[in-house]
Formats: C-alpha cells, structure tokens, sequence
C-alpha cells in the first residue's frame, strides 16, 4: 500500500527543488538577452501618420518634428463653403512630440499628440465673417485636432455641421410688397426658395436682369435684411431717387452694378417667397439670431432747390420760358441697431443724399424796343374868317394889345385849315418902372423903359 500522504510531501519537495533550480536560470537568460536588444520601432511602427520604422525613439524625434514642420507651411487648414474658404492659422494647435515619441508602442507606435491653444482660436473665430455657434465652436475644435493629428488637409464647412441645421426654420424677418410686372412675378417665382448656406453669398441678379424689375426686388431684399446681422457687400442707389422706391431703402441693378448680401452666421437659412396674386412675402427663416436686431432710418432732410436763369436770343424780348421744373433734394441714414446681453449697438449702414434738381428759366436776350406813341386825332377844323375870333383871341396881351388872328393861326397851334405849327417863342413883357427908387426892377436897367424916353440910360 502507497502512503498517500508521504507521497504528496515527497512531490512537492521535488517541485520545489526544480523551481530553486529553474527559475534563476530563466531570470538570468530573460535579463541577458534584454540587455542586447536596441530599443527600435518595427517596420509598421507610425508615430500619428509619420513612419518611424527601425529607428530608435530618439531617432524618431527629428523625423516627426520635420514632418510638423513641413505640414504646417503648406497652410493646410482652410475654413468656408464652397469656393469661399479662408486659411486657418496652424499655429492654433500645438504639437508634444517629445511626450507622443514617448508614449508610442515599439510594434505600433502611437498618436501624434495635439492640444488646442484655447485664447487663440476664441480669438481667430471672432474675426470671422460668421458667428459660431456653442456646439459649432467646439466641433471645430475637435476637428482641428484630428485633422491636426494626422497632418491632413481639410477644409471645416460650418454649414455641414449638425448645428447647421435647423428643422423648425423660424421667421427671422420679413417685408411684404406688391409686384408690378411680369419680370417682378418671374423674378419672385426664381426666389420661392433660396438656401444661405453659412458664409455664403446671394446675388439679386442671379434671379433675374431686368433693371427695372431687379432694383424694386432688390430694395425689398435690402429692406429684408438690414434687420439682421447678414453682411451688406454689395448696394449701390440712384442718382436720383425713383418714384416707386422706399427712401432708405434704395437700391441701383444695372449691367455693371448689383445687390448681394453675406451670409454671417454659422447656420443655414432660406429665402422664401410667397406669392397671394400681386401680393408677396419675402421671409428669412433660420435659426433665431442671439441677438435682437432691427433697422432704423433718421435724420431725413429736404434739401431746397434754387432757381437758374438763363438767356437765349431766339426767344422774342421781353418773353421767358420754364425750360426745367425743380425739385427738392432729400438725405436720409439707415441705421441698424442689436440689441444683446452687453447692450446696444448701433451701426450705420447707409448714408443716401438726393441732389436737389434747379429750375432753370430762359429769358430773352434781346432789348425791349420803347413803345410806339400814336398822335392824338386832329381837332376840328376852324372858320378861316378873319372877321370871326374866339374868345381866347380877344384876350388882352400884357401890354393890353389883342393877338391878331390874321395869320391863320389860333393860340394853340391850329392852323385855319386844321394843320398844327410848332410853338413859336414869346417875347418876354417889357418890364414896368419901379413905383419907387428903391423897388428892384426886371430886365436890362440899361434899356428905357416905355413911356420913359426924356430920361438918359441908367449907368
């Protein structure tokens, strides 16, 4: 019979002893054969997308930083929709070569390691020409550190994002008008639906080329959104403002001029008009903007017109003419205002200034002739008789003498047979004696005085 318990003591006497023996031996090998292997990556080792195959750790250090280097040159991050794009500054990101050579597996290597330098990138999104949203801040950032870590090319589309997206589409702003054309109506069945996507821009010409129809859809679109944060690249006005546009609200689209607004912020919106017959809504519906913004439009003015005249030789004198009715000038300034948690902002948009038109008046140039004097009609004629006188006749001169009408002539002038002769001179009255020596005396004191012949010349 087999002591069971003498056997069991005598096995594990045996395993001890083999272990005494054994595993020095191995430990002695394994520390051995460790001591002459080289610290190298395997042939699939990558550190991101950098291969380091067969080099030692501080080899690879230099390979890396080289390949860093020559990624971050190739300005390789862009930002936009579409054609629009802008370079993202690869100095956001930062890259711990050191720790990611350190960290990496000798068979496979690791991850290029990457941190974003927050102050810098809050500061490069807030230059540009679109608002980011909370959750499109920080799916940028995580892009970036992705795109960094494999140093690849990429372009960050914010209309792509799932925060681009807005499925209850609310009315953001609107204006309603009233078409008066066909090319109107055309242009408005083009705008039933337009997606902004964001930073991107929309051109009023893309939907049609009348001058006419474009600059009234156009002052409407530019009515639109002056109440919202969209960027205004593209607005020219009239020279003169036309009848049927709002004033401050003016907008030119010709051949060589057009209106186009930017997309501003990091979501999508739509254009959508509506049309009732000749009636229709234009709406801009989105995602509810952070901040409150509406359009203002002050300081109007009516500016005076002056009148001109002119003068113009084939006119007949003493006439005129209105060649050109005036009008008053007018200015105006469209301001936009936003409202938000840091307080208000104003910002002008447009300052439209109308010329006044001048009346002008043309005149004759030629001298007024003096009027032309009709003589009187003659009297009637008088009786020739000589013996016959009227009652003027028989008055008395001052020497007491009576005019002789035998000449053929009366007192006024008229001839007997009706003609009128010019006046003839009257010799003055011969001056009288003074009644006393000291009384002055008219005339020549040197010539007698009638009546007075006995007596020498005075003097």
């Amino acid at each position: 019979m087999i002591n069971l318990k003498r056997f069991a003591v005598h096995t594990l006497l045996l395993v001890a002893l083999i272990a005494l023996i054994y595993v020095p031996s191995f430990a002695l090998i394994s520390f051995t054969g460790k001591a002459t292997v080289a610290e190298n990556f395997s042939e699939t080792a990558r550190i991101g997308s950098v291969p380091v195959s067969g080099l030692t750790r501080k080899e690879a250090k230099p390979k890396v930083q080289e390949a860093v280097t020559s990624w971050s040159k190739k300005t390789p991050l862009t930002v936009g929709t579409g054609e629009e794009t802008l370079p993202i500054p690869t100095e956001l990101v930062t890259f711990k070569i050191e720790d990611s050579i350190k960290q990496a597996s000798l068979k496979k290597g690791g991850a290029l390691q990457v941190i974003v330098d927050e102050a810098a990138t809050e500061a490069y999104l807030a230059t540009q020409p679109i608002t980011y949203t909370d959750e499109q801040i920080k799916t940028f950032k995580t892009w970036l550190i992705k795109t960094s870590e494999k140093l690849e090319e990429s372009n960050f589309d914010p209309a792509e994002t799932a925060a681009a997206i807005d499925p209850a589409g609310e009315v953001v702003s609107s204006v309603t008008f009233m078409t008066r054309s066909a090319a109107e109506e055309q242009m408005i069945d083009a705008m039933a639906q337009v997606d902004i996507k964001a930073g991107q821009l929309m051109n009023v010409k893309t939907y049609g080329m009348d001058p006419v129809a474009a600059s009234y859809i156009g002052s409407k679109l530019y009515e639109l959104f002056a109440k919202t944060p969209f960027e205004i690249v593209e607005r020219m006005p009239h020279a003169q403002l036309p009848d049927d546009l709002t004033l401050g609200y003016d907008v030119k689209i010709d051949d060589k001029t057009d209106f186009a607004v930017r997309n501003t912020q990091a979501v999508n919106y739509q254009v959508i008009a509506t049309k009732n017959g000749s009636d229709v809504t234009l709406e801009l519906r989105g995602t509810p903007f952070k901040e409150t913004v509406t359009a203002v439009l002050e300081a109007e003015k009516m500016i005076p017109y002056r009148t001109i005249t002119r003068y113009s030789a084939t006119l007949s004198a003493g006439t005129s003419s209105d060649t050109q009715s005036g009008a008053e000038g007018k200015s105006i300034e469209l301001y936009r205002v936003t409202k938000s948690n840091q307080g208000e902002v104003k910002q002008l948009l447009a300052l439209d200034f109308y010329s006044a038109t001048p009346a002008i008046v043309t005149k004759s140039s030629q001298e007024e002739l003096p009027p032309v004097v009709t003589p009187p009609p003659a009297d009637d004629p008088v009786d020739d008789s000589t013996d016959s006188t009227t009652e003027e006749d028989t008055t008395p001169n001052s020497d007491g003498m009576t005019d002789d009408s035998t000449d053929g002539t009366t007192n006024d002038g008229t001839t007997n047979d009706g003609t009128t002769t010019p006046d003839t001179p009257t010799t003055p009255d011969q001056p009288t004696a003074p009644d006393t020596p000291d009384a002055p005396t008219t005339g020549d004191p040197a010539s007698p005085v009638e009546d007075d012949s006995t007596e020498g010349a005075v003097g």
